[in-house]
């Protein structure tokens, strides 16, 4: 059922140590058509931005002998605020957030044009922390508030051009939601919907949700159900294993788990997308 694997972080992103020629060799051994490394830039800092010139570079130069690599990044969106203040000051230190009574507006690290430039041809967006608040420790923290403020990130990357893919939809650390996805209002499900639908994006079916302890058995097949509803409202649904590297930097497959979910939901093969060429950048 799924052939291919959008969203791999590699040794070149400061969270994951996936090993390049352990991601070459897991795509060969694991017979997939495509796969794309998606590093982190959550920040338009030199850390950040020195690790996706390093992931350039380096597939850049595995692509030459394995053109099914793709190079994609993982954007989150962070508080305008603070990326204004680093783009003035080139760092993140610093930075005391202005308490204010609205969210604040959001961004993303990188334009368009520069991720083209580097040869990025596509990107994920997904939904990490709270940027609404000044000090989410001592924000209101209850559920609905936290919805409140995921949704508010995955309808603003729902409609941004430099994002391809709604990453990880309904992410969140802590698994806060992850006993009963009914939790998350239907209505704004169709929203977000509605939006990638007309913006012509795709979703991203990541294995976190069927593989985290956090999560019920209960919440993992609602959550199928839920990509299934998108996808039979035509929004092209792509996979995602996340990985960020085993203990040897391997590449782990975890396709199995994944399609019994997606099974159960009433997908067949066939019905998970590749990113087509003409949605490349």
């Amino acid at each position: 059922m799924i052939h291919s694997d959008w969203h791999i972080h590699s040794e070149y992103s400061y969270d994951a140590r996936t090993k390049l020629e352990a991601l070459i060799a897991g795509v060969h051994e694991q017979d997939l058509k495509r796969i794309g490394v998606t590093d982190h830039v959550n920040y338009n800092d030199k850390p950040f931005l020195s690790d996706l010139y390093a992931s350039a570079e380096n597939i850049g130069r595995l692509q030459k002998s394995n053109p099914q690599i793709v190079l994609g990044v993982e954007l989150t969106p962070i508080a305008k605020p603070h990326f204004d203040y680093i783009a003035k000051t080139g760092t993140r230190e610093g930075f005391i957030p202005t308490p204010q009574d609205t969210p604040y507006d959001i961004e993303l690290a990188v334009n368009r044009e520069e991720l083209a430039r580097l040869g990025v041809r596509y990107a994920i967006g997904a939904a990490h922390w709270r940027v609404d608040v000044a000090d989410p420790k001592t924000a209101d923290n209850s559920m609905n508030a936290l919805i409140r403020e995921w949704y508010r990130q995955q309808m603003y990357l729902a409609c941004d051009e430099r994002v391809t893919v709604l990453g990880h939809p309904w992410y969140h650390g802590t698994g806060i939601w992850y006993e009963d996805f009914s939790v998350i209002p239907r209505s704004m499900n169709i929203d977000i919907a509605t939006v990638l639908l007309k913006n012509g994006k795709y979703i991203e079916c990541n294995s976190h949700f069927f593989y985290t302890n956090r999560a019920t058995e209960k919440f993992r097949h609602q959550y199928a159900e839920f990509l299934r509803e998108l996808f039979e409202m035509g929004i092209p649904v792509t996979y995602g294993s996340d990985c960020h590297g085993g203990p040897n930097g391997e590449y782990d497959d975890k396709r199995v788990k994944v399609e019994k979910y997606l099974s159960a939901a009433g997908f067949s093969d066939g019905d998970l997308s590749e990113i087509a060429e003409n949605d490349l950048w």
